[in-house]
């Protein structure tokens, strides 16, 4: 029996990964260079990773999600979690779904939700009280005493002094955020990291942890943190400056923008390396028992190459920007493959996962000859997404179902709009393709790999009525983050 870790860099793709993080390369045991999500963002490619299904069999996906979703409609059971029964399971997570509002903390013994970094609510320590949270407890009507409600508040909070101090912040942060200097608040690594290793030291049995770190994820700007070297962005620059519409259907992005974008997302998976890669080691040297860590992410991320067809983000798109993952195994057990260079999909990892926690070693044929995977839609309707208005060619076109056929170096990728792709891959060029043929529609012995059929999925899940009725909160940090 040993402690396992799931790691989860939102957002990282592939061929960034390698330039970027050497440190977690040069730990990991044992790497899975073919690993592809099961999905293209983060709420269907977590239940995939979790339950081992794709989002058509699972049915959590775009047209399924909104104010009434809730994860609480999943049995630990119906996860690999069920195969963990003699571990305490920790779930920490920066991510605005994968967290408390939507009952992902309903899977864990315990849950730490860290999606308040500097996204939305911002805060300067997540350990102390959020005036967020505390505003919402509340329904004094007088700002005068709810200012005294919250400092009463944080002197009987027991980090009273981080709790004042995110109370200023949330005064001066805006301010401190127009002037031409770095950002100092990060995304929850820091924050997230530090916990996870409170926690898992804590426990007096095995520990499962799962940990989602969004610091990789838009928007994009720089932080004080970040390695200054590997960047010439302005300190006042940001990606928000443009929304994902604004890049992909107007195609506003200039040659400057595209730089700035990929050079901060550059350097902000450099800082996840140095963070993840030390926590890792403190956390192994601390505990007396045997640590593995599985570092993945759970989708990647479009950069506007030729190869991800000049897109940004990784909505309406499954581009093996946005396709191919890290997938590396640290302190793997003894006796596991080094190297694993067939494919691997997420939906693997369920097996996976309880095999590293019963000490199993990794065998070479882990890897698999084709896997599949698959995007449903788009979140809102029409002229709901970012206010932009959408013909009914373009709503149809992201609003599309997407799916995708590995074999060899071949991708196939069909759609529910007729569309059928062949692509060229290269296993030594992570997260590139190009497009060498095209045909009517994918061969029967492609479409037996899912269990419905892509029209008829796609014809049930657009008649379901979706409530995009958010809190305000939610709603704001579902749009800061490019979703609506």
């Amino acid at each position: 029996m040993r402690n396992v870790g799931l790691i989860v860099l939102d957002t990282v793709r592939k061929d960034y990964f390698d330039e970027y993080a050497p440190r977690l390369q040069a730990l990991s045991d044992t790497s899975m260079a073919q690993c592809r999500a099961a999905s293209s963002w983060s709420t269907p490619s977590h239940t995939s990773l979790f339950t081992g299904e794709l989002p058509s069999e699972h049915g959590v996906h775009s047209e399924s999600f909104d104010a009434s979703f809730d994860f609480d409609q999943f049995d630990v059971d119906d996860t690999f979690l069920g195969d963990l029964s003699d571990h305490r399971t920790i779930g920490l997570s920066a991510n605005s779904y994968i967290n408390t509002t939507f009952g992902f903390d309903s899977l864990f013994d315990e849950f730490y939700d860290f999606s308040i970094g500097s996204h939305t609510n911002e805060t300067l320590f997540t350990d102390g009280m959020v005036v967020q949270e505390y505003m919402k407890s509340t329904d004094e009507p007088s700002a005068a005493k709810r200012y005294l409600g919250f400092l009463k508040a944080c002197a009987e909070h027991d980090k009273p002094l981080k709790s004042v101090a995110n109370g200023v912040w949330s005064q001066v942060g805006h301010t401190v955020k127009d002037l031409p200097v770095p950002e100092v608040v990060d995304d929850g690594a820091s924050n997230i990291t530090k916990t996870a290793t409170e926690r898992a030291t804590a426990a007096d049995d095995s520990v499962f942890f799962f940990a989602n770190l969004m610091d990789a994820h838009t928007p994009l700007r720089n932080l004080l943190q970040y390695d200054q070297s590997l960047h010439s962005v302005p300190n006042d620059w940001s990606s928000r400056k443009l929304d994902k519409w604004e890049l992909n259907k107007e195609e506003a992005a200039t040659p400057e923008y595209t730089e700035n974008y990929r050079q901060l997302y550059a350097a902000s998976i450099d800082y996840l390396d140095r963070v993840v890669s030390q926590f890792v080691v403190e956390l192994m040297a601390k505990s007396d028992e045997e640590w593995t860590f599985v570092v993945i992410s759970d989708h990647g991320h479009n950069l506007g190459y030729d190869a991800d067809d000049g897109l940004f983000h990784h909505t309406g798109s499954m581009s093996e920007g946005i396709q191919h993952t890290p997938c590396e195994i640290i302190n793997a057990p003894d006796g596991s493959a080094s190297e694993i260079t067939d494919y691997v999909s997420h939906i693997h990892l369920t097996d996976l996962i309880p095999k590293l926690a019963a000490d199993e070693p990794i065998p070479e044929e882990f890897g698999h000859d084709h896997v599949v995977a698959e995007t449903i839609g788009l979140l809102g309707h029409g002229d709901r997404t970012w206010g932009h208005e959408f013909s009914e060619a373009d709503h149809a076109f992201w609003n599309r179902m997407i799916r995708v056929a590995y074999e060899n170096e071949t991708k196939l990728e069909w759609d529910s709009l007729g569309e059928c792709v062949e692509y060229e891959l290269d296993a030594d060029r992570p997260s590139w393709q190009r497009e060498v043929a095209t045909h009517s529609g994918p061969p029967p012995e492609v479409t037996a790999l899912f269990d419905t059929s892509l029209e008829e999925y796609k014809s049930a899940a657009a008649a379901d009525e979706q409530d995009m009725e958010f809190d305000d909160g939610v709603e704001d940090q579902l749009k800061e983050l490019g979703y609506l």
